[in-house]
């Protein structure tokens, strides 16, 4: 995370501005004023004209409890996560903020169209596919995961990336999102992801990966991902509300059932812990006896990913444990040697979410081939003990490949000349003052 890139790129090429800030961030946002004005008023006019109030019978104040928990993980713990760029944490939570709710607007719209669609295609009976679309607290908690994949994604790119460029990848990772959710994981598998593990992590993470490969890394004379120990502690303030809030946002579907919100609590605790311990033992083991911030703050959340595809399974404590090892071993390993070795290759992942949410993913989606074969009676599964493991593995690598294509190609089209407005110009990178306008950078 703290390697400098050295390899050429099509990404932004900006200098830091000495004369006029304004005019650099005008340039290298492209039309972003103009775009993002344009979205807004059009998902307004959804709402104004396609969208009604629900049943008020259907309102469940549980569910809005989890929707708090939800943002807290993703404006706070995201976005504070992301801050330990020292030059960059106006960027780190205010395009959190942006990249939240556009995202989750955008996905109340097009997961609506998308199960419209399936539902038309396979004469299918969806559920929400009313018109005009009741929008309630359900359809608020799904928008929020989309919103986290899109975070995800984001934190691969964030700081080499435009404001308008994020833009980009938020419309377009919406749409494969819902593609790969409604078609694919939920639909034409039925396979078993309560809490996100493939289709949240997994597919944020390598399609996040896809395009930082596609749009290529910035000279080191541009700026270096750089950290102090300030911005590592404000980091480690985003761990910890991640941390407090995961168990919730794994369960925030399962609120009506007990015994499911019950397991998948007392899975994510118990993978949570054991991943956090296993990460503070592997971080003093290849550190020489000390604790990279870089690895506790990330690694130690690794069980919360892997659990999200078996949280609801009546597989035993042990089994949470056991898959939070894996993952926070796997996690602080995969920072020591797969970064450099992904960077070698032209993959630069500015946060590391690869080794966060990608591999901790593996884990756990792999894990849960052989995990819904021990609770085969589960009302949930939709498949026999036989069928079930084989849809659990197509889901796994399916989200790869579906994130991998949509994300290299969101890549490519974000380097564009459509996107990038003059490439022959240079521009510093990780730096606030390039989008941010206030008196402490003049």
């Amino acid at each position: 995370m703290d390697t400098p890139m050295t390899e050429e790129s099509s990404l932004l090429p900006i200098t830091k501005p000495s004369s006029n800030p304004y005019s650099t961030a005008l340039a290298y946002s492209g039309k972003l004023g103009n775009a993002l004005m344009a979205l807004q008023a059009g998902l307004v006019l959804v709402f104004l004209f396609a969208t009604t109030y629900p049943d008020a019978d259907d309102y469940s104040p549980a569910e809005y409890y989890i929707w708090k928990d939800i943002m807290a993980m993703l404006l706070i713990g995201f976005g504070f996560l992301m801050t330990f760029l020292k030059q960059y944490g106006l960027g780190a939570v205010g395009f959190t903020m942006l990249l939240t709710v556009m995202s989750m607007q955008l996905n109340i719209v097009i997961e609506l169209i998308m199960r419209v669609i399936y539902g038309f295609i396979t004469s299918t009976e969806m559920e929400d596919t009313s018109f005009p679309m009741p929008i309630g607290m359900s359809t608020f908690i799904d928008s929020q995961f989309s919103a986290a994949t899109l975070l995800i994604s984001f934190g691969a790119i964030i700081g080499r990336a435009s404001p308008y460029q994020m833009l980009v990848m938020t419309v377009s990772q919406s749409f494969f999102y819902a593609f790969n959710k409604v078609f694919i994981v939920f639909g034409i598998l039925d396979a078993e992801d309560v809490g996100g593990t493939m289709t949240i992590h997994m597919f944020g993470a390598y399609f996040g990966l896809a395009a930082s490969m596609a749009m290529g890394a910035s000279p080191p004379e541009k700026g270096s991902p750089e950290a102090d120990k300030v911005s590592d502690l404000f980091a480690m303030i985003g761990t910890t509300v991640l941390w407090i809030f995961w168990p919730s946002f794994v369960g925030a579907t399962e609120t009506g059932t007990a015994v499911n919100e019950m397991r998948c609590t007392t899975n994510t605790i118990i993978s949570l812990m054991a991943s956090t311990g296993v990460s503070f033992w592997a971080s003093q083991k290849l550190c020489k006896g000390k604790f990279d911030p870089v690895h506790i703050a990330n690694s130690t959340l690794a069980g919360g990913v892997a659990i999200g595809s078996t949280a609801r399974l009546n597989m035993g404590p042990g089994v949470a444990a056991v898959i939070g090892m894996m993952a926070g071993i796997v996690s602080v390993y995969g920072y020591v040697y797969s970064s450099p070795a992904l960077e070698e290759v032209g993959i630069f992942d500015t946060c590391g979410v690869g080794n966060l949410h990608g591999l901790p993913s593996l884990i756990g989606g792999l894990a849960s081939v052989a995990i819904v074969a021990m609770d085969p009676t589960a009302e949930f599964l939709n498949h026999n003990a036989y069928l079930q493991p084989f849809m659990q593995l197509l889901g796994v690598i399916l989200t790869v490949v579906i994130a991998a294509t949509s994300g290299y190609a969101t890549g490519i089209f974000m380097k564009s000349p459509t996107v990038v407005p003059n490439k022959n110009d240079s521009h510093v990178v990780y730096e606030d003052e390039v989008y941010w306008h206030a008196e402490y950078f003049e």
